[in-house]
């Protein structure tokens, strides 16, 4: 009789259970109101940016400056000089007149700027020297490098700088080397500001037709707060002209994309679509 009991008060809580469910009652199954109010996932449009988006944009476009006239084009050197005299020897291509009151100051090419060679000098190696005729100015051919008024052979010095690049620490390279250790940092800290120069002048200004932007997300090991590392990066030449590490915030986009066109490469109006 008790069993008899049991078993109908268990089929009565499951039917009771089933009964619940099915009025919606029991949050088993999402409610009609929930399932009403759920909208359909839309795909959203991309707003194509414009320089007009950024604060700084809109401030440089407002206040516009006065372009001047463009410098008059330099006439080349040899259209000046007379026929006379004998022809030129020495290959002066890459060189240029450092005399800033020089016409022909920082250019190049040898079709256009004034530069002979001058002569040799120096005991350990011969050292070609260039005078400019337009303003009479004589500089060797070391001048503006790490070589400039050294009188240690270029090749010894190749070798020293290499193998500091390798790891050798400067007082093993006086053991090895025997050259003093003081005149070893000198050559090291002169190749350093070369190099530094080569980079703003090669690394600077750059025509890159194609760039593309991404940011990594990242977590220090003893920090909880999110980092995002921006990188813009030439997909043909594998440069990556910026790096900068801050929030994932519309401001920091327009930073990036403004350290991309004011002291490094000049980016392409379609990179903002």
């Amino acid at each position: 009789m008790v069993f008899h009991v049991f078993l109908f008060l268990l089929v009565f809580f499951l039917l009771s259970l089933a009964l619940l469910w099915r009025l919606c009652w029991l949050p088993l199954q999402p409610s009609c109101s929930q399932v009403g109010s759920r909208r359909t996932p839309l795909h959203r449009h991309l707003k194509p940016r414009t320089p007009l988006d950024c604060p700084a944009c809109r401030l440089c476009s407002a206040h516009s400056t006065v372009v001047g006239p463009a410098p008059a084009p330099v006439r080349p050197w040899c259209e000046v000089k007379s026929r006379r005299g004998a022809p030129k020897r020495v290959n002066t291509e890459g060189f240029a007149c450092p005399n800033p009151q020089c016409p022909y100051a920082g250019i190049t090419d040898a079709q256009i700027h004034a530069l002979v060679g001058d002569g040799k000098h120096g005991s350990a190696e011969r050292i070609q020297t260039f005078r400019c005729q337009a303003c009479h100015t004589t500089f060797t051919a070391r001048r503006n490098t790490p070589l400039y008024r050294l009188k240690t052979p270029s090749h010894h010095i190749a070798v020293v700088l290499s193998a500091l690049a390798e790891g050798l620490d400067p007082s093993a390279a006086e053991r090895v080397f025997g050259f003093r250790q003081a005149t070893i940092t000198t050559w090291l800290s002169r190749a350093g500001e070369h190099a530094r120069t080569l980079h703003e002048r090669f690394f600077f200004h750059l025509q890159l037709p194609h760039l593309q932007l991404d940011e990594l997300r990242t977590r220090l090991r003893c920090a909880t707060q999110v980092l995002w590392l921006w990188l813009a990066i030439d997909p043909c030449t594998k440069i990556l002209p910026v790096l900068q590490l801050g929030p994932r915030t519309q401001t920091m986009a327009h930073q990036l994309i403004h350290s991309l066109r004011e002291p490094g490469p000049r980016l392409p109006p379609a990179l903002y679509q």
